[in-house]
């Protein structure tokens, strides 16, 4: 209690953001995997003295992609709430409810040999990445005539959501985003209401009476909805406050970079706070360039074309996040870490689950690292 009642007051406050990009989601994965080392090497190595990665950080943020990473990080495995009585899962994902001796009963299983008292969450790393490079191409699968598909695109949803939803469920279960094991934010936004909606685990000094719960699997669900790949989502709060729906999409389309959006969140949280850290990933900086030549006659049809990427769209994406980029370099009190780069020798698409595309963006996350290894190790310390 006297720890909670504290909180509020940290002078430090630590932030870790993941922006969005379908499939590039593999390159924060792995510079995750990463920093992950590098901290077990400060910390020479020793199980019990290794935090997992969402003990790091106060506020994990994430968008799209960012946002199943974010989720991943941060859920706890089902023996964790077992000691609730909240929740167990079984072995199929499923969940019920456990009361009495049974729930008191159980216990967590011990992580590491037993060698730390931490909470375990329920997705690895190591399981994040395999998402990607294993299971990427059942959520985004290659077709023979994929040009078609691509001008098919202009009139309909290009993917069927179900197998992204069974993997979802696969990871998630019945978690809440109050489960969360650190605070989180996750963007989305609401198409009928017209605004920015934000799904939030919240430390219990800033919680509010009508704050709402949802599913961690409609959170990364909704967060991820892009506009003509996957139809909106359609989900309500699971915590009895609401029986409204909420008609949701990607939060990309407004916070690609979800950096700034988190540090505004830590600020309400932690009013007390002086520094800021923050960790921010992304997915990739396209390297195509659109010239005066190329685009001088362009009409409608040009600027959203999924064949030349929709151009609109991309270039909205790289101004939000190069502008959040710009103001939190330049904010007293923050420590801004941002760790992106081209996507040379890459597809820049975003369902490009191929296996030549999965080698070609370990390479540019393998590039970020060889090219920021004193800012990895910067962001290290001041993360520890």
């Amino acid at each position: 209690m006297l720890r909670g009642s504290l909180e509020r007051y940290k002078r430090t406050v630590r932030i870790l953001s993941i922006d969005g990009g379908g499939i590039r989601g593999l390159i924060p994965a792995l510079l995750l995997h990463e920093l992950h080392r590098r901290v077990r090497l400060r910390r020479g190595g020793r199980a019990r003295q290794v935090p997992y990665l969402y003990e790091l950080f106060d506020l994990v943020a994430g968008t799209s992609t960012g946002a199943l990473i974010a989720l991943g990080l941060c859920a706890p495995a089902p023996a964790e709430l077992c000691m609730t009585g909240r929740l167990e899962h079984d072995r199929g994902g499923e969940g019920r409810l456990l009361r009495g001796k049974a729930a008191r009963g159980r216990r967590p299983a011990p992580d590491r040999a037993g060698a730390r008292n931490s909470a375990h969450p329920a997705v690895s790393l190591e399981r994040i990445i395999e998402i990607y490079t294993r299971y990427g191409i059942q959520v985004f699968p290659r077709w023979k005539f994929s040009r078609l598909r691509t001008v098919l695109q202009a009139f309909g949803e290009k993917y069927d959501a179900a197998p992204y939803e069974r993997l979802l469920k696969i990871l998630y279960g019945d978690l809440r985003v109050s489960d969360s094991l650190t605070n989180l934010l996750i963007t989305s936004y609401d198409t009928e209401r017209q605004t920015p909606f934000f799904f939030k685990r919240r430390p219990p000094h800033y919680q509010q009476p009508d704050d709402r719960d949802f599913l961690m699997r409609d959170a990364a669900r909704a967060s991820s909805a892009a506009p003509t790949f996957f139809e909106p989502a359609y989900i309500r709060p699971v915590d009895g406050h609401s029986r409204e729906y909420f008609c949701l999409i990607d939060g990309a389309i407004f916070a690609a970079n979800p950096a700034m959006a988190a540090y505004i969140e830590a600020r309400k949280m932690y009013p007390w706070a002086r520094r800021f850290v923050i960790v921010s990933l992304g997915t990739g900086k396209r390297a195509r360039q659109f010239t005066y030549r190329e685009m001088r006659n362009w009409g409608y049809i040009d600027w959203v074309s999924p064949i030349k990427g929709v151009p609109l769209s991309s270039m909205t994406t790289e101004a939000i996040a190069e502008a959040v980029n710009y103001q939190l370099y330049r904010l007293p009190g923050v420590e801004y870490y941002r760790f992106n780069a081209l996507l040379q020798g890459s597809s820049e698409a975003m369902d490009d689950a191929s296996e030549e595309n999965m080698d070609a963006l370990s390479a540019v996350a393998r590039r970020i690292i060889d090219e920021s290894s004193e800012q990895l190790n910067g962001a290290v310390s001041a993360m520890l």
